[in-house]
């Protein structure tokens, strides 16, 4: 091994020890131990310091969201009465740690990825595609990496492009796209949802016309929002594995149809209702045209399971959401932004324990149990009739949902939302003749066509 080899590999251990520390002093600056409460009590609410009282789950899910988006701080999603506007006042990590007793599994979750946000930014890495080990770009202004150590095992200089990931061709300097074809081109995935041909949606708009909800074209003026809630983790009762699946597939479809999703994971009874309260209150609202609310647990005929939901509690303050809930946040007075537009509303839970045969139930069996109307324009299905169970697979997601992705990515270019609806019904009849969903409390007086792409 030459000298300058030597050297280049004592260069990236330095790196890693520096990248190391300072990894380590973010998250220590961001988190004093010393002022961590205990994780072994439980808070059901906390007060934040803008003055906003939220349960403690949904303060946790709405930060793991903004993780997700690559964001280290919180904005608090309460409602500004005197603003009329939602609060966004900022939360660091540190004062969340402070107001929370996070578990052990929360707090490596959100230390993980705050560093790994923070490393991001700092440094600029990505893997060689020779050896697979993490390289450091010191010169953002030149795409042609050195890897040393596939340089080392080589025995020859060994350079990558940074854009394309494969061995480079071309000038060594270039800020641009190194010499290999398709470099520098964004790749194509192929999007699952067909789009709505412009002269389908003028056909619609000549034949129905004023049968038609209002749509708004697809413009930066344009503030779809959509509401994902999934329960996976459970403290008493099974998890519902499978449904990150679940979660993956919708959020895709709805991202496709041009809604902003707000994705929530593992909520209480407490959390849920203030996550719906929030997104009904939410100023986007008024430059929608429309809004979709998923909601995805475990449940019965009472309504839907929080992630501390005991089969057997005898206290009376069980956590289960009621449906009716989510009518009333987001009904005519609680939701004045979403006045006569369509509100989509999939559930999928179970509503009972009647058990069928494949897969796995999504319910544990219980043994105890002036003028605008107040509620139009909703759309709702649920993923079973009322007190049957409804299944998923743990590898590939639950039937509902996977049947509802597939129905509108090949069809809702040009059906609209009950025509949809129906299509799913159908495919349930002739694939799962244990399950079928049930669409109920629709008040929708014009037709709901999504035109996708428009």
């Amino acid at each position: 091994m030459t000298e300058d080899v030597v050297n280049w590999e004592e260069d990236l251990e330095e790196d890693a020890v520096i990248a190391n520390a300072i990894k380590t002093l973010n998250i220590q600056k961001q988190h004093n131990f010393s002022e961590v409460r205990p994780s072994t009590e439980r808070v059901d609410s906390v007060a934040l310091p803008c003055g906003h009282q939220m349960p403690a789950d949904y303060v946790v899910a709405w930060f793991k969201y903004y993780l997700k988006q690559k964001k280290t701080e919180f904005s608090c999603p309460g409602f500004n009465d005197v603003q009329m506007k939602t609060c966004g006042t900022k939360l660091s990590y540190q004062e969340i740690c402070r107001l929370i007793p996070l578990t052990d599994k929360q707090r490596e979750f959100l230390e993980e990825n705050l560093a790994a946000l923070v490393a991001k930014r700092l440094f600029d890495f990505k893997a060689c595609p020779g050896c697979q080990y993490h390289v450091e770009r010191r010169d953002r202004s030149n795409l042609c990496v050195n890897c040393i150590i596939c340089t080392a095992n080589m025995k020859r200089p060994y350079f990558f492009c940074w854009n394309c990931r494969r061995e480079w061709k071309g000038p060594a300097n270039n800020a641009v796209r190194c010499d290999n074809n398709g470099c520098g081109q964004k790749a194509r995935t192929s999007d699952p949802l067909k789009p709505c041909k412009p002269e389908i949606k003028r056909e619609m708009l000549g034949e129905e016309g004023e049968d038609i909800y209002p749509m708004k074209d697809k413009s930066p003026d344009r503030k779809r929002l959509a509401l994902l809630i999934n329960n996976v983790e459970f403290k008493y009762i099974d998890d519902r594995t499978g449904a990150d699946k679940d979660e993956l597939s919708m959020e895709m479809l709805l991202k496709g149809l041009g809604y902003t999703v707000v994705t929530l994971r593992d909520l209480t009874a407490q959390g849920m209702l203030a996550a719906i309260r929030d997104f009904a209150r939410r100023e986007e609202h008024d430059q929608s045209d429309s809004c979709f609310v998923v909601l995805m647990s475990h449940g019965d005929a009472s309504g839907i399971f929080g992630v501390f939901f005991e089969s057997l509690s005898s206290d009376d303050e069980e956590d289960i959401l009621p449906t009716d809930a989510i009518f009333n946040c987001l009904n005519t007075p609680n939701c004045a932004g979403l006045k006569d537009k369509p509100k989509i509303i999939l559930i999928q839970a179970c509503r009972g324990d009647k058990e069928g045969s494949v897969d796995v139930p999504d319910c544990v069996p219980r043994h105890r149990r002036g003028k605008e109307h107040r509620e139009k324009d909703f759309c709702c299905l649920r993923s079973c009739t009322p007190d049957t169970v409804c299944y998923r697979n743990k590898q590939k997601g639950s039937h509902f949902i996977q049947d509802i992705v597939e129905i509108f990515n090949e069809h809702a270019c040009q059906d609209h939302m009950e025509e949809l609806f129906r299509k799913v019904l159908k495919k349930f009849k002739e694939t799962h003749p244990d399950q079928m969903p049930c669409k109920e409390r629709t008040t929708l007086s014009k037709r709901f066509y999504l035109f996708p792409g428009l």
